[in-house]
């Protein structure tokens, strides 16, 4: 079967809050291509964008990007970066992107150009920070320096401009007139960690997006957000970002891996409404899902399986209206292993592509809005900006020697900001963000104590794998409602510390039977939520992995 080729023509636009192409609404179903980084993708770059095409997808997002040391190797140079230290230009990565859009432009795909990086990916804004002399190490939230500090801009300036006055090499059409480029996308997954940096970077955007706006008259901007989750702050600094008048839509990842109170497939539509009834109805402008994707290389998810959640996904982004979704990711088998991966080249998410296929096919046929989106809500969350947990149903009781182990995902009840478990990292944990609690139902030994001991592994709760010095959390311990003592859990670094509370006054729970333990931050300066750690996790590495326990003393010790 040979696939008809397509001449693109004209620039897809913004009319009210909907794409729009030849004067008609455009909503479409895409996919993230790996076709810039490495032997793999630079060779068969066409056959993914065929690929695509072929299953109906209109638009595709592509990473130009790529900072590294000036001695980097000659293989980093010639498959990957963009820029071997600030001067380092490689011709060989824009000649890709040339052969990218020109591939684009005949198969009939639309393509997303990603500027730069937050996460250390292909460089990303921390190589431009390296570049400054500017220590990483030194501060918490320092790599919100990206978008502030003046040589950092004026070095990814001089990434901007190079693009906009390039001519392919292949054909000379000018980049600002390329009718394969969608718009722009400033940064993949830009995140801050401060009131501070949250204001630098709507900064950097409005000057970033006047930088292109002043050079290209074609083309759509975009910030690149991460998105937000459950903090009413991220979701506040989120509309914020998208108001400014030099971005044109919206955007935002989802992955409900990062969604603490995603449990059922159900799950997945507040998170999905609560971002097309801003986009529509706050915002007034286009909503673009840049990434999702889910374990298609797993038999179950969640307890379902995982294109029972791709459908539920690709359906409610069209009753909402959303403008378009990108699936990560569309890739060749000899290009690197994940779990997301659609393979052009085998049969490796065929599933998902034939679904794909056919989101796309009716992705243009609208069907009635989602009532539960209207002008009338504005920015009342449809997304429940708590999370309530239930986990294990029976008390624990297994005492051994007067010691009862308790792991930290056998909570009885979480409700935090967010929250959820993780067993990748060093340790398993149960984490909780910002304010909110943990219990956990246990059955007492008959006997009477003397004294009770808490130990437990303990740490603050922030995204990532650090956090800074006044990050920490003050956590207050209950038994049965009454508080039995107060410890200041330290700041967040994927490991915890060991913290114990002895209680030499235990007449609450004198009396057998089950009671509550219950680990709970407070509103206040130091509410920055709570790490619970136990065994080792899949990375392991921790010699002292144990789960927290309960010590029930009998005499004085």
């Amino acid at each position: 079967m040979h696939l008809a080729l397509a001449v693109l023509s004209g620039f897809v636009s913004v009319r009210g809050a909907d794409f729009a192409l030849d004067g008609k609404p455009f909503h479409f179903v895409g996919a993230n291509l790996a076709v810039m980084f490495g032997e793999p993708a630079r060779t068969h770059y066409e056959d993914i964008i065929a690929t695509a095409a072929q299953d109906g997808l209109k638009v595709g997002r592509v990473w130009a990007l790529g900072e590294g040391d000036a001695d980097a190797t000659d293989w980093l140079k010639k498959f990957v970066l963009f820029r071997a230290g600030p001067e380092g230009w490689s011709e060989d990565a824009y000649a890709q992107l040339d052969r990218v859009l020109i591939a684009a432009r005949k198969h009939g795909l639309r393509l997303i150009i990603v500027l730069s990086n937050f996460n250390p990916d292909y460089g990303g804004a921390r190589a431009y920070l390296n570049w400054l002399g500017i220590d990483l190490a030194s501060a918490f939230g320092v790599q919100d320096l990206f978008y502030s500090d003046a040589r950092a801009r004026k070095a990814f300036a001089e990434h901007i401009e190079r693009l906009l006055s390039r001519k392919n090499s292949i054909d000379g059409t000018p980049y600002v007139d390329e009718p394969a480029i969608f718009g722009w996308e400033l940064m993949n997954e830009s995140q801050v960690f401060s009131d501070e940096g949250a204001r630098a970077r709507r900064e950097w955007i409005a000057w970033a997006a006047a930088l292109i706006k002043a050079r290209d008259k074609n083309h759509l901007v975009a910030p690149g957000l991460l998105g937000f989750y459950r903090f009413s702050d991220e979701r506040d600094d989120w509309i914020a970002a998208h108001e400014i008048p030099g971005v044109d839509y919206c955007d935002a990842h989802v992955y409900v891996q990062q969604h603490g109170g995603v449990r059922r497939v159900a799950d997945l539509d507040p998170i999905i409404d609560d971002l097309a009834q801003l986009s529509r109805f706050v915002i007034k402008k286009p909503l673009l899902i840049g990434e999702f994707g889910f374990p298609l290389d797993a038999p179950s998810f969640r307890n379902a399986p995982p294109l029972k959640w791709l459908d539920r996904f690709l359906t409610q982004t069209r009753r909402d209206a959303v403008g378009g979704a990108l699936i990560w990711m569309y890739q060749t088998k000899a290009d690197y292993a994940n779990m997301y991966r659609i393979t052009v080249d085998s049969d490796e998410g065929a599933d998902a592509r034939r679904a794909l296929a056919h989101a796309a096919s009716i992705a243009s046929q609208r069907v009635a809005l989602n009532p539960r989106l209207s002008e009338a809500r504005g920015r009342t969350p449809l997304l429940d900006l708590h999370v309530n947990l239930t986990g294990r149903a029976t008390p624990l009781s297994g005492w051994h020697d007067g010691v009862l182990a308790i792991e930290p995902d056998e909570f009885s009840r979480a409700s935090w900001e967010d929250a959820g478990t993780w067993a990748e990292g060093p340790l398993v944990h149960a984490y909780g963000g910002r304010v909110g609690f943990f219990e956990w139902k246990f059955r007492a030994p008959a006997q009477k104590p003397e004294a009770i001991e808490l130990r437990a592994r303990l740490s603050s709760d922030y995204p990532g794998d650090s956090a800074p010095v006044i990050g920490t959390s003050q956590v207050l311990v209950s038994i049965d409602g009454r508080e039995v003592g107060t410890l200041v859990a330290h700041p967040d670094d994927g490991r915890g510390r060991w913290y114990t509370v002895r209680i030499d006054e235990p007449s609450t729970i004198a009396r057998p039977g089950t009671h509550t333990l219950r680990l709970e931050v407070r509103p206040g300066p130091s509410a920055h939520g709570l790490c619970v750690y136990g065994r080792a996790g899949k990375q392991g590495g921790v010699l002292d992995a144990a789960p927290a326990t309960l010590r029930w003393i009998t005499s004085r010790e």
